[in-house]
């Protein structure tokens, strides 16, 4: 073989391994392309173990009981202090209930662990429990009733959305399944009461003190209270009552303290 042929036939191999490297770089660009597609994908409905769904429903008890206790001190409309007390109540029934079905059915193939929950997920929900609780401790008076119904909605309609996405997968274990279709009927149940109570804060009609907001134009009622109630109001009789001497003096620092 001449030097010619050996420098043509050298030539031919360098450009084919060139053309090999330059196509293997070439797919792979679409390729890991195509995989963090469906990743992202993924993402919008991520697969949970039994697990993860029941340590999502015990995040969220315990999530939900803290922003209770805090608005049952600092509310100041009576259904707002309803439902916080409810949220309380609620949520500790259910968490006990999860706890003792983890101990009975569970046998050990069933946990309870925020490293259960994906972490996206529970950094999420970690991130909105904060900042919710941010906002509370910062806001007073209907302010801070507003801002907890409002919490209260967006939380439960969250949670609602992840349990629907969940429950389909759940249903080759029926046990699990039907605890966690339980507990989303509870959940569903607050979210719908949450917005009627915001509605109604919103509109200017729900129950503050003993009075209703609305009924009077008189701009010193605070929480709600008609004028010349005695649950809150800075003026203690309404225009052109004749019988604002006929309460007792000491009835009024008693239901100012709710």
């Amino acid at each position: 073989m001449t030097l010619t042929h050996r420098l043509a036939l050298t030539a031919m191999f360098a450009g084919a391994a060139a053309f090999a490297q330059t196509s293997t770089g070439s797919t792979s660009t679409p390729a890991s392309g195509m995989h963090s597609t469906a990743t992202e994908t993924a993402k919008g409905a991520p697969a949970m173990t039994p697990s993860g769904v029941l340590s999502l429903i015990h995040q969220v008890n315990q999530d939900e009981i803290r922003l209770g206790k805090m608005a049952e001190g600092r509310a100041q409309n009576d259904k707002v202090k309803s439902y916080a007390k409810d949220m309380v109540d609620d949520h500790t029934a259910l968490d006990k209930k999860l706890t003792d079905f983890v101990q009975k059915e569970g046998k050990g193939k069933v946990t309870l662990s925020s490293s259960q929950i994906p972490a996206a997920k529970h950094q999420e929900m970690k991130t909105s429990t904060e900042k919710a609780e941010a906002q509370l401790k910062s806001a007073t008076g209907a302010t801070f009733d507003k801002e907890y119904m409002t919490a209260m909605l967006k939380g439960h309609d969250n949670v609602l959305a992840d349990l629907d996405e969940q429950l389909p997968a759940l249903k080759g274990n029926d046990k699990v399944h039907d605890f966690v279709a339980d507990a989303r009927d509870k959940v569903k149940t607050h979210r719908d009461h949450a917005r009627d109570i915001l509605n109604e804060l919103e509109k200017g009609t729900a129950t503050g003190g003993s009075g209703m907001q609305g009924t009077s134009t008189t701009p010193q009622s605070v929480g709600g209270g008609a004028p010349g109630a005695t649950t809150g109001t800075r003026g203690t009789s309404a225009p052109g009552t004749t019988t604002p001497d006929t309460t007792p003096p000491s009835t009024h620092p008693s239901t100012t303290g709710h």
